[in-house]
């Protein structure tokens, strides 16, 4: 049989998260039936796995909490060392073997399956157990000894406790064990204090049926943990004792009578209490008298429909703010066509940008990741790219002249037009887009797609582009005088670069990914070395592979900050990256490194940033100077020092092609808002706090390959899904749901904004509380009256 081995550390050695580790285990149950999980503190472990050949699962490590939550029958987990709280919590079947310790938690409410503990457990162990007489009773042997409250509740559960190398020997059931025992019965040997509820269970030894039973089982115990050696001083009956639950019929023989109510609260409630069982939990509660219900102005908090008042998380964290959730509400509505035209009110490059190269910070936040896995944003970025340019409003009279044409001027240019705005790009090179266009890989951003956007752009009114167009001092001189604003846009093309021996022989990782992308590439030889290993130099590997390489290393002199999509395409491919490496020479053999190893290359690349060229800009635009390089210093509305000028993108800092785009909308929003006159309102909503949602709502179910099944799937956090659950829970019939006049977005009138809002009567409402808990969008809040 063949073992699958799970690590839980990533290539990097950092520790990957119980959430994914699972998803990993998942993944490799379904298909062997032997699993070595080599464990960090991953939570979950075995959870609800089981196998058609059942499934034998070995750990090794320390593990997190959960250990064989919800096991399933066939299943066998055992763990070679200590584990955390809830051991076994919820076990139906599967058998769970503990070489070490447990801490809080051990077997909750678990209703079948074998539990064995090499060592102590810590409080509450076996509480709430479940036991279906059609089904073998639910067992837990622990070598040591229990911590506080063992078998609380306990309604069948079988204990063990045998009372070796013990962590509190003189007790070694803890304080109070078997309170609320209904069922079940408890072995232990070794010392036990009498704390235990006489109501619930009486103390004796084990009849000869009893004796049998443990003495039988003891073997395959001992032998499980590995302590066979123990077989012959846990086998002497005299040592051993039960705890056996009390019957209904014993229970009633033992009281007179009903106790009256008085009697209890005095003697019991008050003195244990105080009057108050939550005082230890919420000691800052307010308890001021208050009438048993109370509705208007005599509660405390009142419920607030707060309808798109928060962000949710896939538009807080895009930095173009674009609405996802009204773009799969209107989906799941039947129109897509609004929900396109939408989008394009917010980026002229959804396809291109959202649907290939982007990172997707959206998906990277996505609420859905608490259910299954995030929407997936390359389908419906991918769904816009053949649709129409939206209609552009009248003419404002207003023109702006853009200086690259880049995404980030691209975005100004086009929320410009949109508006009424005539927008005038003038680019240095032969052709729209900027990087997006010279230097990403096709294999990356298709070029169909790339072409299909480029056209519709140049399709919208009020967009003139003048290529070729090099910019200087006098040039921007006359466009402040011809233009009423002038917004910089040129992005980083200017390659940075490093003076040691030999660095004439070196190439540029934008001047070779230029060529790359043109119709006569370089030749790179067989063995390619690229000095800088971030995302564009595994670009460059890509690349490089592409036209001939068979052989690139990637060197750096810190660990690599390559991430995500272009990571993984370069290692896959064969890309090998090396750190710390600092190079000391450029040779024609290669790369000589600072401890004199030769790192063979016929080509060497270079590539640690890009930095933009200012030379044309007057002496009114200020700069900062980082890292031996000028910067445009702008404010939040992107506007420079020079009142009519404006700076977008990376010649303000490097970033994202998404957060190029992000700041050309918001220069554009500044800008249009200068001309009509008003106050310029920048995105200033806060993300819906993920406590807020009910995802429990939600079954996991397959991510889906079209649109349709990514709006069924969505949340709609913080943005009313309209499911009427909130009207169903109250039990006053307060709240109910009523039309309301259409509204607008941005500017433009949606037929997709909300035409009704949910109301709740303050004469009717109480103030429960229902409707903030059940919300699947977290759109009720309480809030203090």
């Amino acid at each position: 049989m063949t073992t699958t081995v799970i690590k839980g550390l990533d290539n990097n050695g950092i520790r990957i998260s119980s959430m994914k580790f699972e998803k990993m285990v998942r993944s490799a149950a379904s298909e062997a039936s032997s699993l070595l999980l080599e464990t960090y503190g991953q939570h979950n472990i075995g959870i609800r796995l089981q196998h058609e050949d059942g499934l034998d699962i070995k750990v090794k490590g320390p593990s997190g909490q959960r250990l064989g939550c919800m096991g399933l029958p066939g299943t066998s987990i055992k763990c070679e060392g200590a584990t955390s709280d809830d051991l076994g919590y919820l076990n139906i079947g599967a058998e769970i073997t503990v070489i070490g310790d447990a801490t809080n938690g051990a077997c909750n409410a678990m209703a079948a399956g074998k539990v064995y503990v090499a060592g102590s457990i810590g409080a509450r162990g076996l509480t709430m157990t479940k036991w279906n007489p059609a089904y073998e009773k639910p067992e837990l042997w622990v070598l040591g000894s229990t911590g506080d409250s063992f078998a609380e509740f306990n309604c069948g559960g079988i204990a063990v406790v045998c009372g070796i190398d013990a962590k509190t020997p003189e007790n070694v059931l803890g304080y109070r064990p078997c309170v609320g025992m209904v069922g079940g019965t408890i072995y232990f040997r070794g010392e036990t204090d009498s704390s235990f509820s006489r109501n619930n269970a009486r103390l004796d030894v084990p009849n000869d049926e009893q004796w049998q039973w443990l003495s039988e089982n003891m073997a395959g115990y001992l032998q499980k943990i590995g302590r066979e050696e123990l077989l012959e001083t846990l086998t002497k009956r005299d040592e051993w004792q039960i705890l056996i639950a009390i019957t209904p019929q014993e229970r009633a023989l033992m009281w007179s009578g009903p106790m009256p109510m008085a009697e209890f609260r005095n003697e019991h409630w008050n003195k244990a209490f105080g009057g108050d069982p939550l005082r230890d939990l919420a000691p800052g509660l307010d308890r001021s008298p208050i009438a048993a219900i109370v509705t208007d102005d005599l509660r405390r908090k009142k419920p607030f429909w707060a309808n798109q008042e928060s962000a949710a998380p896939c538009t807080y964290y895009c930095p173009v703010h674009i609405p996802t959730i009204d773009r799969l509400r209107l989906i799941r509505e039947g129109r897509a066509d609004e929900a396109y035209e939408m989008l394009l009110r917010y980026t002229p490059l959804p396809a291109s940008v959202c649907g290939a190269v982007c990172p997707n910070l959206c998906m990277e936040n996505c609420s859905r990741t608490g259910v299954d896995d995030s929407i997936d944003m390359h389908i419906l970025g991918r769904a816009v790219g053949n649709f129409h340019a939206p209609e552009a409003q009248a003419s404002t009279g207003k023109k702006v002249a853009i200086i690259g044409g880049g995404p980030a001027g691209m975005s100004v240019a086009w929320q410009l037009a949109l508006a009424g705005v005539h927008a005038h790009i003038f680019e240095s090179g032969d052709q729209l887009g900027g990087k997006l266009a010279q230097v990403i890989p096709w294999e990356r951003l298709p070029r169909a797609i790339w072409d299909i956007e480029i056209e519709r752009f140049n399709s919208m009114e009020n967009i003139k582009v003048s290529l070729n167009t090099e910019m200087s001092k006098e040039k921007f001189t006359a466009l402040q005088k011809d233009y009423d604003y002038v917004v910089i846009a040129i992005g980083t093309h200017e390659p940075r670069r490093l003076q040691f021996p030999g660095h004439e022989n070196v190439t540029a990782a934008l001047d070779f990914l230029k060529s790359a992308k043109s119709s006569s590439p370089m030749e790179v030889g067989r063995e390619v070395v690229v000095i800088g290993a971030g995302n564009v130099g595994c670009d460059v590997a890509c690349e490089a592979y592409r036209l001939g390489a068979e052989k690139v290393t990637l060197v750096d002199i810190q660990k690599p900050l390559a991430f995500g999509k272009e990571k993984e395409a370069a290692q896959e491919l064969g890309a090998q990256f090396r750190w710390p490496v600092s190079t000391k020479e450029i040779t024609k053999e290669g790369l000589i490194t600072a401890e004199g190893d030769l790192i063979p290359a016929q080509s060497v690349f270079i590539s640690i940033g890009d930095v933009p060229a200012l030379s044309f800009l007057p002496d009114t635009v200020e700069t900062i100077t980082v890292g031996g390089a000028a910067w445009i210093t702008t404010n939040k509305a992107h506007v420079t020092s020079s009142g009519n000028v404006l700076a977008v993108g990376d010649v303000e800092k490097p970033g994202l092609a998404t957060n190029a785009l992000g700041a050309g909308k918001e220069a554009a929003e500044f800008i249009i808002a200068q001309c009509k006159g008003e106050e310029f309102k920048p995105f200033n909503k806060s993300v819906i706090s993920k406590r807020a949602l009910t995802i429990n709502h939600y079954s996991p179910c397959s991510k889906g390959s079209t649109e349709t099944d990514q709006a069924e799937r969505c949340l709609s956090c913080a943005s009313c899904r309209d499911c009427h659950l909130c009207e169903t829970i109250c039990p006053t019939g307060a709240i109910t749901r009523r039309e309301i006049i259409i509204g607008s977005q941005n500017g433009y009138e949606f037929k997709s904004d909300f035409d009704f809002e949910y109301v709740s009567d303050d004469k009717k409402c109480i103030a429960c509380g229902f409707c903030a808990d059940t919300c699947p969008c977290g759109i009720w809040t309480m809030n203090p009256l």
